[in-house]
């Protein structure tokens, strides 16, 4: 049986285990959901748990822990490495991408000599080595210029002005050093049945958009992100993704879509957040590894959580 790992485990993590159980190739694939605070065996966050999924307890910040939890795990095939920070400052993102990122691969690599009779690789970096865990780490669009425009894809400039943007570079940039056989996917703005703070904030009238079609939302449905890091695993696909749909749309024209799907007043106008950007994202380097969107257009998959919240669509 293969075993997957899915550090910080939250509503990406879960999507991604009930989008495996769906999947004929992970038929037989158990799942580790490693979580500082796993919840308690009468909690209501179990409910929804395949029943291929196993709760560990381990702080990605403390390396002790995370070696605790996996003592008694001789082999993990794959790393899903999708942890959130609970917090917007640097120091917690860079405890949360950097440092916890840097604990778990250690700690694999502790493992992967420990029981392959090896010797420890260090310093880093290694040279990639076909027998250890495939690793994905989810990063973010954050990575680029907020204020940017034009087309971009896996090769533009990565300039963040931000400090949460500029964590993720080094993450990316230390794991792919370190791990050369990694995949890094980043993801545009997710939405879903489990993230729908935009939906409810349109229809309580509080969202404003620019008056300019020059910022754009990009955006991925939940699903399609969990869909497309089983999809680069099973297809051993190394290097950076971008995990985004095929249509993106100027920010007002998708406020006021949803606005007039919710019968709610269209936006008002305001002042651009640093939130909005005026990229375009591309996935074409996604789509050519033979993956398939369930949800090309995001007005389509607002609909859907539309419907299935029994509202007008």
């Amino acid at each position: 049986m293969k075993t997957m790992l899915i550090a910080g485990f939250g509503d990406l993590g879960l999507a991604i285990a009930k989008q495996a159980q769906a999947d004929p190739t992970y038929k037989d694939l158990s799942i580790l959901a490693l979580r500082r605070n796993p919840p308690k065996p009468n909690e209501s966050a179990n409910t929804e748990l395949p029943p291929n999924v196993t709760w560990l307890a381990a702080d990605l910040a403390d390396r002790a822990s995370i070696a605790a939890a996996l003592a008694t795990h001789h082999h993990i095939d794959s790393v899903v490495y999708c942890a959130a920070p609970n917090e917007r400052n640097e120091q917690v993102y860079r405890s949360t991408y950097v440092t916890g990122l840097q604990n778990l691969v250690g700690v694999l690599d502790d493992l992967d000599n420990k029981h392959t009779g090896g010797s420890p690789q260090k310093p880093y970096p290694q040279k990639p080595n076909p027998q250890r865990p495939r690793i994905l780490f989810v990063s973010s669009t954050a990575v680029y210029d907020s204020q940017a425009q034009g087309v971009f894809d896996e090769t533009s400039p990565t300039e963040p002005r931000g400090f949460n943007g500029k964590v993720l570079c080094e993450a990316e940039a230390w794991l792919l050093s370190n791990w050369p056989e990694a995949t890094v996917l980043r993801l545009s703005g997710i939405y879903g049945p489990t993230k729908q703070r935009l939906l409810q904030s349109i229809k309580e009238g509080l969202s404003t958009t620019p008056d300019s079609e020059d910022y754009i939302a990009n955006r991925i449905h939940l699903d399609d992100a969990a869909r497309a890091v089983l999809h680069l695993l099973k297809g051993k696909h190394s290097g950076i993704f971008l995990g985004t749909d095929s249509h993106p749309m100027p920010l007002r024209a998708l406020y006021e879509t949803l606005a007039d799907l919710l019968g709610a007043p269209a936006p008002g106008i305001a002042a651009p957040s640093p939130m909005m950007g005026k990229k375009q994202l591309s996935n074409q380097k996604l789509l050519r590894t033979g993956f398939e969107l369930k949800w090309p257009d995001c007005i389509e998959g607002y609909k859907a959580i539309l419907a299935s919240r029994g509202e007008a669509a």
